[in-house]
């Protein structure tokens, strides 16, 4: 197996078992991510952003991208109900830090 095939077998893994957006997006996308490892000219990062595998990690960090959304909406509908009006700040931590 070549290092390509590696590489786009470890991102089908990701796109199979990670489950939220900000994960699947640094572990694909970022300077230091799986998608960089496949392109390193400018012209290797047109043919990659072209490649069905490229659109379909771009789907999925969507589809979890809405998902999120959709949840955070409604925790904010459900805290709306129950807590007094006025002014709230949301925090966002990590659990594996707790």
């Amino acid at each position: 197996m070549t290092k390509q095939e590696q590489v786009e077998q470890q991102i089908r893994e990701v796109l199979a078992t990670e489950t939220h957006a900000v994960q699947l997006s640094n572990r694909l996308f970022r300077p230091d991510g799986l998608f960089n490892e496949l392109a390193k000219t400018e012209d290797e990062r047109r043919s990659v952003v072209r490649s069905p595998l490229f659109k379909q990690a771009q789907r999925r960090l969507m589809e979890l991208q809405q998902k999120e959304a959709t949840e955070f909406a409604q925790a904010v509908k459900q805290t709306q109900a129950t807590v007094p009006e006025g002014s709230y700040l949301l925090k966002l931590e990590s659990a594996d830090k707790a």
